[in-house]
């Protein structure tokens, strides 16, 4: 299934830097679909990143990523 971006909304502290992104991601194949918002922090980046130095490819990447740790599925 293919996963592509659809959305990104911007949060700004009052200082006027990027607090966070929302980051919309769908995708769909035969009958199955994934419609996901992730929210991306500072804490989601490496070390030295802040998020006015993402791109809107960077923020798609890292959302997938998120997604992909956040519904992994492990058995009990």
């Amino acid at each position: 299934m293919t996963i592509s971006l659809n959305r990104l909304a911007y949060s700004f502290g009052t200082d006027g830097t990027t607090s966070a992104v929302q980051v919309g991601l769908n995708g769909s194949e035969d009958s199955n679909s994934v419609s996901a918002t992730l929210q991306i922090t500072a804490s989601d980046l490496a070390t030295g990143k802040t998020l006015d130095d993402m791109t809107k490819s960077d923020f798609e990447t890292l959302a997938k990523s998120k997604l992909a740790t956040l519904t992994a599925v492990t058995t009990a």
